[in-house]
């Protein structure tokens, strides 16, 4: 999922969070389910959580390689949760690599 901003109908930039909700209708409405059910502050906790080990992840893929970067991912522990979700061939947080 690219986090550019696009052209909203009224002329102005799309947050990368509305734009996600409409690449990924699904996950959208089950992540509300979810905010009802846990709350936001704890949901959005396990989203920010899934988006920065994405972005660290490529970081270290990039710099050290493959290897390097499974290591540092099956050490995260994820004290508030980790999201990983997939739709329609876009991909938001990061899928956890068995331990």
């Amino acid at each position: 999922m690219s986090m550019e901003k696009e052209e909203g109908k009224d002329g102005e930039k799309a947050a990368p969070a509305k734009q996600g909700r409409a690449l990924m209708p699904g996950v959208a409405a089950i992540v509300d389910d979810m905010r009802r059910v846990y709350g936001a502050q704890v949901v959005d906790a396990a989203i920010t959580a899934g988006l920065r080990a994405r972005r660290e992840h490529a970081a270290i893929l990039q710099a050290n390689g493959a290897a390097a970067a499974a290591r540092w991912l099956r050490a995260q522990q994820f004290p508030q949760g980790c999201f990983h979700a997939e739709e329609a061939g876009h991909e938001a947080g990061i899928r956890r690599l068995d331990r």
